[in-house]
This record gives structure tokens, sequence and C-alpha cells, in this order.
């Protein structure tokens, strides 16, 4: 039986559909013994949590995640300690609430996320993006995720994962009526939130115990969903 990790990790998005599906997996498994979340508001799941994950999970609530952008900030809010193993971005917005925002939200923190690992030396960046991702899309949404995507892949990180999702099924915070309507159509490309967040942990998992050598990819959905098969063995 191998023997725990004793991992610790940081959650941007945490609040999303994704990234609260992705802390309750993480605060189950034994391989994390640290889990800090940066958000800018507390959600109920949080509150009454077991002793055992109370102190596991570190809760940072800041004004605004344009903190991410500075260095000296961030190190005072995690207490000058910047150890950690990786950094997993769920965020992820609308071009619906205008492009500033999207853009924000989807490229320059994803990039400041990114920018954090090379900074303090984190050896992992799991982003979660889309599956249509492409700077050179007529899209905007696209556009903007394949330039965030390509930002990334420069970074001097050791391992730097891209999950491009199809269809979210279970946005059960953030429904959204295009991505209901097509995900009845087109079964074969569906995915659960709950299958993405279990998909980055188990892509984490696998980075963690192997000896690491350095690697920069993207994964489609099809693999996501093969790795959330794996992650079976974690629940």
């Amino acid at each position: 039986m191998e023997a725990n990790l004793e991992l610790k990790a940081i959650v941007i998005g945490a609040t999303g559909a994704v990234g609260r599906e992705l802390v309750d997996y993480l605060l189950n498994n034994e391989n994390y013994k640290k889990v800090t979340i940066i958000v800018r508001r507390m959600i109920t799941r949080w509150v009454d949590l077991p002793e055992e994950k109370k102190n596991k999970l570190n809760i940072i609530e800041v004004d605004s995640l344009d903190c991410l952008s500075d260095i000296e900030q961030i190190t005072s809010l995690l207490k000058n300690d910047t150890q950690y193993d990786v950094l997993f971005n769920a965020l992820g917005s609308r071009t619906g609430q205008g492009k500033e925002i999207f853009y924000k939200v989807d490229y320059t923190y994803v990039v400041d996320s990114c920018s954090l690992c090379e900074k303090f030396n984190i050896s992992h960046f799991s982003n979660c993006s889309a599956g249509n991702a492409d700077r050179n899309s007529c899209f905007y949404y696209s556009q903007v995720k394949g330039q965030a995507e390509d930002t990334c892949l420069e970074k001097n990180v050791n391992y730097i994962s891209i999950m491009r999702p199809g269809i979210i099924t279970d946005r059960d915070n953030d429904s959204r009526c295009l991505e209901s309507i097509v995900g009845c159509l087109c079964c074969c490309y569906r995915i659960s939130s709950k299958e993405i967040a279990l998909a980055m942990m188990v892509d984490d998992l696998d980075y963690q115990r192997s000896n690491k050598e350095a690697n920069k990819k993207r994964i489609d959905n099809s693999n996501l969903k093969t790795l959330a098969q794996k992650g079976a063995q974690y629940l």
C-alpha cells in the first residue's frame, strides 16, 4: 500500500461548479494535507465541515482576485507559506457579463495563477479551460480561452495540464441554457463538473507519484472521462 503524499494544494475558482467539487475531492483525499482556497465569498458547504476537514481547509477571502498579480500581497495572504505542490485553476466566466469582465477572469486571472506557480516554484499548474479553446477562432469566448492556454504553456512550470472539457451538464450554481440544449443533443461530448474535478485531482496524483518529468499537455474530453473513471479508487 502506497504511503500518503502529504500534498498542499491551492485552488482558484473554488466557488464555481468545478471548483467546489474539486475542493470536496481534495478534502476527502488523504494525500492532501492542506487545501488553500482564495475566494471572494464563502459558500454554505464549507461552514459546518467536520473538524478534520475544517483543519485541512484554509480559506482566504479577498475583495478581488486582482491580488493574484501582486506577489507581496499573495505572500502575505499565505502567511509566507508559499511551498505548495499544485495550483488548480477552475475559474470561468461568461461573455454575457461583458468582454472586459470575461477577459479579466478567463485570461488575466488564469495567467496570473500560472505565474504564481512560476514565482513560488509550484511544480504543477492545472487549468480547466474549454474544449473549443482556439486563439484563432472567430468566437470571442474561444479566442480568449485559447490565448490563455497558449500563454500559460509558455510559463516555466514543470508540469502544466490544460483540461479541455466538452459541454458541462451539471452547473447547479450557474446553469447555462445553451449548454443544457447542446448537452441533450451531443451526448458523446458531455461531461459533469464532478468528472472534471475528479480528473483534475487524479491527473495531479499521477504526476506527484511519478518521477515528475517536465511536461505540458492538453487533456481532451475523452481523456478527462478516462481519468475520472480511474478516480473511482479514491472515492
